[in-house]
């Protein structure tokens, strides 16, 4: 390409020459000069003409045929070829001379931006807005584009870029490549000019590097010139000293090609992660809870500790994590069990409680209404909680026709007691319960007229009087 370091010193020169030989023409009073043109190609001089236009013709020419064959390119028709004039005495310019150098070697280039790595060209794209494509295809071969945005436009926005994550997720901090990598304005040849998506190819390729292999167990040079795609011969140029047909030793060192990246992609990012505090459970003993029986007391929650790292990932590949900040944001709720450890007997005392809260008896046992009244009713009770008259276990429980809901209790020692017109019940067959436990409540289920306890007991299957077993 044409210096303007070395086409300035030719100027001055020229310069020189065409005011010393002007001083000489008015000096001697003569004015048979002429002027001529020296003719430079990318800096180089290639001969003297008296007619530019056979020169900037053939340049015209060559350019447009290459606008023809590349019309998406921009050539410069002034960028490779400059004139120098001078005035001479005697015109003795071989012109044909000039004309050939310039038909048979000048190659039209195009405006064209060249990407540069660690200071080496490696590619020629059509315009600055490929060159920034490509840098951020290569950027995206490693980094989702949605944050790759959010990055670009945190560098843009005045402290948010600095903000900390406050949930789970990752941010950008940084992105840098390995080397160097910058573009610039030049001219190019049209050949050498790529597009983007070809540049990328390229550049995702790699390159093929020397670098040394140590040969292992049972390598020979055929394996070792397939793994790395190459073949035996050219395994064996790039080392010479060693003989096809000597056997290779666990440890040797061999010259090979690998494929390297041109540039790695070096990327920071802030990780938000939360892990989960498994909650603690503690059983305590309740010695008035019923043996076997188990509640909960409080629920238990996990608890959640918060990790900030910074992850330095290359090509996309995790090389360093650093926890910088962990801090537990919720702190995990121990889970209270209860567990019953009191004794209930299943055989009744033989004493009977009052089976109600309050109340009193709006109804004995006796002929009522043409037929016998089995039991007591209890009415009108401070709350309407029933409870079981002495220990034993549920016989039955569960509607029974003109009782409505009723309970049956075994005491297990000959006698039975009969809760009847329950709204609800709040025991199951085959429970054992204590006496002055509860067991349901008072309603009107059933053949009744009213909110009301209908009671009843049972000795060795007989039915006898209540009130000679409880008392108000």
């Amino acid at each position: 390409m044409f210096s303007l370091k070395g086409r300035g010193i030719t100027l001055l020169l020229v310069s020189v020459v065409f005011m010393l030989a002007v001083n000489r023409v008015t000096a001697a009073g003569l004015s048979d000069t002429a002027t001529i043109h020296h003719v430079y190609l990318d800096d180089e001089f290639v001969g003297s003409v008296t007619d530019e236009g056979k020169i900037k013709q053939i340049v015209a020419d060559k350019v447009e045929e290459a606008q023809e064959d590349y019309p998406d390119y921009t050539f410069d028709k002034e960028s490779q070829v400059t004139f120098v004039p001078e005035e001479v005495f005697e015109e003795e310019v071989k012109e044909d001379q000039a004309v050939k150098e310039i038909s048979d070697r000048l190659d039209i280039k195009a405006k064209a931006y060249e990407i540069d790595i660690d200071h080496q060209t490696v590619a020629y794209v059509p315009s600055k807005d490929d060159a920034e494509e490509v840098l951020k295809k290569l950027t995206l071969l490693y980094v989702d584009e949605a944050e790759y945005e959010a990055y670009e436009s945190a560098k843009n926005e005045d402290g948010n870029s600095s903000e900390s994550l406050k949930e789970p997720g990752s941010k950008i901090l940084d992105i840098e490549f390995s080397r160097p990598v910058t573009f610039k304005e030049t001219m190019a040849d049209p050949d050498e000019i790529m597009t983007v998506d070809k540049t990328m190819a390229m550049l995702k390729e790699g390159k093929k590097e020397k670098v040394i292999y140590e040969a292992k167990e049972d390598d020979d040079l055929e394996s070792i010139a397939a793994s790395h795609d190459m073949d035996a011969g050219q395994l064996l140029e790039l080392n010479q000293s060693q003989n096809e047909g000597k056997d290779l030793k666990e440890g040797d060192r061999l010259v090979v090609t690998e494929l390297m990246p041109y540039v790695n992609v070096m990327v920071e990012r802030e990780v938000y992660e939360e892990e989960r505090i498994p909650f603690e459970k503690k059983v305590q003993e309740d010695d008035d809870l019923p043996k076997g029986e188990v509640i909960t007391e409080q629920a238990g929650n996990d608890g959640i500790e918060a990790f900030t790292y910074n992850v330095s990932e290359t090509n996309g590949k995790k090389v360093s994590e650093t926890i910088v900040e962990k801090e537990i944001t919720e702190k995990a709720k121990t889970e209270i069990i209860k567990k019953g450890t009191k004794v209930i007997p299943s055989q009744g005392s033989g004493t009977y409680a009052w089976p109600a809260d309050g109340g009193y008896i709006s109804s004995k046992q006796g002929q009522r209404w043409g037929k016998l009244h089995k039991g007591i009713d209890i009415a009108r009770p401070s709350t309407r909680t029933i409870t079981a008259a002495d220990h034993g276990i549920i016989e039955s429980a569960g509607n029974s026709g003109g009782y409505g809901n009723k309970i049956t209790i075994n005491h297990n020692n000959g006698y039975k007691t009969v809760y009847a017109h329950l709204d609800s019940i709040g025991v199951k067959a085959g429970q054992k319960i204590e006496k002055g436990a509860k067991i349901g409540m008072m309603g009107s289920t059933g053949n009744s007229t009213g909110v009301h306890l209908h009671f009843e007991v049972y000795k060795n299957g007989s039915l006898v009087n209540p009130l000679n077993y409880i008392s108000q």
